[in-house]
C-alpha cells in the first residue's frame, strides 16, 4: 500500500471514529454520580444527603454558567453586577460542596446536569432586554426551588458537618433571591 492510500485509509478510519462519538449519548453528569453513590453508600440517610449534594453541585455549576452567561449577553449593567456576585458565590459554594464531598466520598458531576444545560442553551437564543427579563425570572425561580431544598434538608439530615454548612449558606442564598426580587420590580 503506497503511502497516499495509507493516509486516506487512516483518514476514513478518523472520520468513522469522530462520527461515531458524535453520535454517542452524553451521559448526565449527575445521574452518573447518583449511580456511583447508590452503588458505594450503605445507608439511605447517607444516600439522600448524597443526593442533595449531587444536585447541590450540578445546581451550581448551572449558575456559575447561567452568571457567565448574563455577564457577555446582558445589555443591563445591574444584571450585570448581578451575574459577577452570583458567579463569585456560587463558585465558592461549589468548591466548599466540592470538598466536602471529597472527605464524605460522595461523587459528584463534573458539570451542570442535561436539563440544565438545554435551559442554558434556550436562555441564550433571547437577546436585550428579553434575556434580561428571562435571566432575572429563571434565577429567581432557581434560587427559590433552591432555599425550599435546602430547609428541607437542613432538617432532615443528621450530618452536623452538611447541617452547620447548610445554615451558613442559607442567608446568602435568601440575599441572592432578594437581590434579584428587587431588580425584577425596580425593572418593572
Amino acid at each position: 500500500m503506497n503511502s497516499l492510500a495509507l493516509k486516506n485509509l487512516l483518514y476514513g478510519l478518523f472520520l468513522i471514529f469522530l462520527v461515531a462519538c458524535g453520535q454517542a449519548k452524553k451521559e448526565d453528569s449527575t445521574e452518573v454520580a447518583k449511580e456511583a453513590n447508590e452503588e458505594n453508600i450503605e445507608s439511605k440517610d447517607l444516600e439522600k444527603d448524597a443526593d442533595f449534594v449531587v444536585n447541590t453541585v450540578a445546581g451550581n455549576y448551572a449558575e456559575i454558567k447561567m452568571a457567565q452567561l448574563a455577564q457577555n449577553k446582558s445589555t443591563d449593567p445591574k444584571v450585570k453586577e448581578m451575574a459577577t456576585q452570583l458567579e463569585s458565590d456560587h463558585t465558592k459554594i461549589l468548591n466548599e460542596l466540592k470538598a466536602y464531598a471529597n472527605k464524605k466520598g460522595i461523587a459528584v458531576p463534573l458539570e451542570e446536569s442535561t436539563e440544565a444545560e438545554k435551559d442554558l442553551t434556550d436562555l441564550a437564543e433571547n437577546t436585550g432586554g428579553e434575556f434580561d427579563k428571562k435571566w432575572c425570572e429563571a434565577l429567581e425561580d432557581k434560587h427559590e426551588k433552591t432555599i425550599n431544598k435546602f430547609e428541607s434538608r437542613l432538617d432532615k439530615t443528621e450530618d452536623p458537618e452538611l447541617k452547620d454548612w447548610i445554615a451558613a449558606t442559607l442567608p446568602g442564598l435568601k440575599s441572592h433571591l432578594e437581590m434579584l426580587k428587587e431588580h425584577d420590580e425596580s425593572a418593572k
